[in-house]
């Protein structure tokens, strides 16, 4: 395997943090039906509280980041706030008046954590969030690509995800076969910095060739350990203590991320 183009090693994991917490009492209340739906919104009440603070923890362990005005911010989830959409759908199939809850829509938009987490820690910079998949992926590239080109001096990644079993149903990480358990929510955040810094340095490459199992790393360093990107890639790289190479499977994608 080997990379055509490399995007520069201009980025380094300065601080991480990651929070995992229970959903049982939320998917209890989405069995609970009509009854349920006045609690709808504590699922991503509950999540923000928890996002932003994982963000505050990343970039305490960061030191700080200078500038916060300038700092820009970049999120990816998979289902995004998708509990709205449930909600939607089980009242739509109720019988009698259709109506929907103002207050749900407060909550829908999955760049309402962002926007959140932004105005309480004064993160000034451009923002984004992306949805899907290969979210995880992008967002980092996004990030490693922004420092690399002298846009911004300091990015902060970050991830959520609380499925609903709406949205846990045909999701790959969704529940466990034990008893049908509902999915851990979670949240990570990475802070990224431009190169000289502490921390490892993160390389996106282009093009990477090949259709092995990644025994030979982009960046050349035979035996790194190649991982393919999937749910819970930033906490993959916020706990990876050696060399790794993550590699997109996305549709028409064959780049790759490298930490070391």
């Amino acid at each position: 395997m080997t990379a055509k183009r490399s995007d520069g090693t201009g980025a380094r994991r300065a601080g991480a943090a990651a929070v995992e917490f229970d959903l049982t009492a939320h998917w209890r209340e989405r069995a609970r039906g009509r009854e349920g739906w006045d609690n709808a919104p504590a699922l991503v009440r509950d999540l923000s509280t928890r996002f932003t603070a994982t963000v505050a923890e990343a970039i305490e362990r960061a030191g700080g980041v200078p500038g916060r005005t300038e700092t820009e911010f970049v999120a990816a989830t998979w289902y995004g706030t998708s509990h709205v959409a449930e909600v939607m759908h089980e009242q739509l199939r109720e019988a009698g008046p259709k109506w929907l809850d103002p207050e749900q829509f407060l909550h829908y938009s999955p760049h309402a954590m962002v926007s959140a987490a932004a105005l309480d820690l004064g993160l000034g910079g451009a923002s984004a969030t992306l949805v899907g998949p290969d979210a995880e992926f992008q967002a980092v590239a996004h990030a490693v690509r922004r420092i690399r080109s002298g846009r911004a001096a300091t990015v902060v990644v970050a991830e959520y995800e609380a499925l609903t079993p709406f949205a846990a149903a045909p999701c790959p990480d969704g529940p466990g076969t034990a008893a049908g358990a509902p999915p851990k929510g979670r949240a990570t955040a990475l802070v990224l910095t431009a190169g000289g810094g502490r921390g490892p340095s993160l390389t996106v490459h282009r093009s990477v060739d090949g259709d092995g199992d990644g025994a030979d790393a982009p960046a050349g360093r035979g035996g790194t350990t190649v991982r393919t990107a999937g749910p819970g890639l930033l906490r993959l790289l916020a706990d990876a203590a050696e060399p790794l190479v993550v590699v997109s499977r996305a549709a028409g994608l064959r780049d790759a991320l490298v930490l070391g």
